[in-house]
């Protein structure tokens, strides 16, 4: 099995940083018990939700309201491994190698622009960075520019005809087995390890199974529901 291209992208990018020179640890933003708590949340989420979806038939509640909580769990799942990855980064990075450097405060998306102008990367490669990390979806939860849709389907900038975009449940799905990549990419390259082609953690096999069934099952429903 070949490496997931955004787990390898990620190690590519963390590796760069670390070769300029830009790595130090950060206790401040340090939280291993909240690591370690979050890799098991995410485990035991895939999980539940795949069972939800299995089960939907079986509730005596609407399906249509509970695919709108399954959509609003996905993208909270989204939003929190972007957070979490957030302070990965602030974690690991040097405050005084970038400029402004930043604080508590400081958003993801400015993180990552600090960090590409420092390494005085391509507009091409910060374009690709900002699509890598979803920058465009997570600004549109964050300031809540988005609709959730009863047939599966959500919509971000809906009232801005340039940025206005359709997700159904595989987009969701993709954009949640992106976020746990970097995230898991993340955790392998501060362990001083990298995965091998050939094979994956137990945990993320899981994952990967877990919402895969989810998508599928999904799909067969909404097919139904249309």
């Amino acid at each position: 099995m070949s490496i997931d291209p955004n787990y390898k992208a990620t190690f590519v990018i963390l590796k760069d940083i670390e070769s300029q020179g830009l790595v130090q640890f950060n206790k401040e933003y340090h939280d291993e018990e909240f690591f370690k708590n979050f890799i098991q949340f995410k485990r035991a989420f895939s999980h539940s939700i795949s069972e939800l979806v299995t089960k939907l038939d079986s509730f005596q509640t609407r399906q249509e309201e509970t695919i709108i909580f399954i959509i609003y769990s996905e993208l909270s799942f989204i939003n929190s491994h972007l957070d979490v990855i957030k302070k990965f980064l602030k974690t690991i990075i040097n405050p005084s190698k970038i400029k402004e450097g930043f604080d508590e405060n400081t958003t993801l998306e400015d993180m990552l622009k600090r960090i590409c102008n420092k390494m005085q990367y391509s507009e091409k490669l910060k374009n690709s960075i900002k699509g890598l990390f979803l920058e465009n979806f997570s600004h549109a939860i964050t300031n809540q520019q988005f609709l959730i849709q009863k047939n599966g389907q959500m919509e971000i900038y809906p009232k801005d005809v340039n940025k206005k975009q359709i997700l159904n449940i595989k987009n969701l799905a993709d954009s949640t087995l992106q976020v746990t990549e970097i995230l898991d990419a993340m955790i392998d390259w501060s362990n001083g390890t990298m995965r091998k082609p050939d094979k994956k953690s137990v945990m993320l096999d899981e994952v990967v199974s877990d919402l895969t069934k989810q998508v599928h099952a999904l799909d067969k429903k909404l097919d139904r529901l249309s």
